[in-house]
């Protein structure tokens, strides 16, 4: 009896496993269990899952300001950081010339997919991870990882030997990844050694203020910008978020940094290897780098 008790209960189980799969798709929450890198995969909602979430597509700070399954995204494309589910979850339901690939969230959040282009950078250059041009994208075959964008090759950690020369295995999301280092080879003499988070450092020509060699004030944080391989824009900035707009007078808030106003009419506004620029019509002019 025993034995035939044991065989009903594993039946039963193994009924009711499609009926909570399907009640989990009803529910917009995907399959259960799918990660990434360790980290959890946001399911592409329906309409309905979708319009019963009062926090979806608007603004956040924080993964924790969105309800599940969505993640808080900073979108550099339409530059806002709103809540949101995955779009595709394989590489058939993008156009042609994309690709789906996983975004990580604010926090602790989940990984979003979206589709994104293949572009030219190579492994070890600095790239978007939902550029909104195709020049800013990874080439076949890489992954565009770390908080800050670098294209490298999948690896595993504590396996150093799949990385090739100049390159470590960093533990980043969206899974690990083989990332540059020049602490120990060194850069040309026209170049410096830029130090960037998560352990990524790269030789680089640098232009306005070096702020790691001379700090920025209490107040203020160093800001680097990458706008092609081999150069990178430096200077202090208060940090702002759209949630969080206040800036000191005479700036404005840019996403996540104060920069500064400044009169397109006047050529002594901004900075030496700054310009004044206005990306949105209707939007402020502000210094941004010369590139």
């Amino acid at each position: 009896m025993k034995g035939k008790e044991a065989l009903g209960v594993l039946f039963a189980l193994l009924l009711a496993l499609p009926l909570v799969m399907i009640v989990r798709s009803m529910m917009g929450l995907g399959p259960a269990g799918e990660l990434q890198g360790g980290r959890r995969i946001s399911p592409v909602l329906d309409v309905e899952a979708r319009t019963s979430r009062a926090t979806y597509h608007r603004n956040c700070e924080e993964s924790s300001d969105c309800e599940a399954p969505l993640g808080c995204l900073v979108d550099s494309r339409v530059w806002r950081t709103y809540c949101t589910d995955s779009q595709c979850t394989t590489d058939v339901q993008c156009s042609e010339g994309f690709v789906c690939r996983s975004v990580a969230t604010q926090g602790d959040g989940p990984l979003v997919r979206f589709c994104v282009p293949v572009g030219p950078r190579k492994e070890g250059e600095q790239c978007e991870h939902l550029p909104a041009r195709q020049d800013a994208a990874c080439e076949p075959g890489l992954l565009c990882g770390g908080s800050r964008g670098w294209c490298g090759r999948p690896c595993q950690l504590g396996k150093q030997e799949i990385c090739p020369a100049g390159f470590f295995c960093a533990d980043v999301a969206p899974e690990p990844l083989c990332l540059p280092t020049c602490e120990l080879t060194g850069c040309p003499q026209d170049e410096q050694c830029i130090r960037y988070n998560e352990g990524v450092s790269v030789c680089a020509r640098v232009y306005g203020r070096n702020c790691q060699q001379s700090s920025c004030s209490a107040d203020e944080k160093c800001q680097i910008l990458n706008a092609a391989p081999g150069r990178v824009w430096m200077e202090c900035v208060h940090e702002c978020s759209p949630e969080r707009p206040s800036c000191p007078e005479g700036e404005f808030c840019s996403l996540v940094a104060c920069l500064r106003r400044c009169d397109p009419e006047r050529a002594d506004e901004c900075d030496k290897d700054f310009r004044c620029e206005q990306r949105q019509p209707q939007k402020a002019w502000l210094c941004r780098p010369d590139w």
